[in-house]
């Protein structure tokens, strides 16, 4: 593999509520790939911004970031809904001829598969909206949120994120799977209770590439807690990955 053919940057898609920071505090090992983090509209760092209506007008309005990159070959990251996100980005690139070289889709059941309840966040005042939240991916750090400035800060973007997944799931409970033609890497925690390995193998479906899904160390918020360890996994297979002949 040549340097020309190698993958340089991955573009990073944060899970719901959160930002391009939880990237910022990955480790760089020597010879991994750049890492670009990507902000959603109306978020904690783009306030300015008015918010996407749903997954696919969000794909579309970060979609100009990929094609003003340059034609080195890229890959994309999303965690939880941000793959969602990464996944209706990649359709969007694929139909602009910017393709990934391949897509990690981490924590995130297919679209077919993704658990949900409209009832589950339906009128819920805020502690009760974070207690469910915190029932369903743990990990959610409630004592952060005790914090009133904090808490007037994410609860307003938290509350819109779970609206767009929502939405999203109900589209997709029954539609046929759209296959991109990118290879995928699917992650899944070991103790994660909702986004399980067993709903993430319908990932398949959504692909003509490779698809390859691994189990790793952690629960849903493993890009968290065991962010060295799958910053080493992720610099390993992107330095072996094979580039499709797009």
């Amino acid at each position: 593999m040549t340097e020309s053919d190698r993958i340089e940057q991955m573009f990073c898609l944060p899970y719901a509520g959160g930002t391009s920071m939880i990237f910022s505090k990955w480790p760089r090992p020597a010879g991994a790939p750049r890492l670009s983090g990507l902000d959603y509209p109306g978020h904690l760092l783009t306030m300015g911004q008015a918010p996407a209506a749903d997954l696919p007008e969000l794909a579309a309005r970060l979609l100009p970031e990929l094609l003003g990159a340059g034609e080195r070959p890229y890959a994309l990251f999303g965690v939880s809904m941000g793959a969602l996100v990464a996944y209706e980005l990649t359709l969007a690139a694929e139909a602009a001829g910017r393709p990934p070289a391949l897509l990690v889709l981490a924590a995130c059941p297919a679209p077919s598969q993704l658990p949900w309840e409209p009832e589950w966040f339906g009128g819920l005042d805020d502690d009760a909206f974070l207690g469910t939240f915190a029932d369903l991916y743990r990990g959610l750090d409630l004592e952060m949120l005790t914090n009133r400035a904090i808490r007037e800060l994410v609860m307003p973007v938290l509350r819109h994120d779970v609206g767009l997944y929502g939405r999203y799931a109900e589209a997709n409970r029954n539609r046929t799977p759209v296959p991109v033609s990118t290879d995928l890497l699917v992650l899944s925690g070991v103790e994660d209770i909702t986004a399980t390995a067993a709903r993430a193998e319908s990932w398949r479906d959504y692909s003509t590439g490779v698809v390859e899904c691994l189990e790793v160390p952690g629960d849903h918020f493993f890009v968290d807690e065991r962010a060295a360890e799958l910053v080493a996994l992720l610099t390993d297979r992107l330095g072996a990955h094979r580039l499709p002949a797009w």
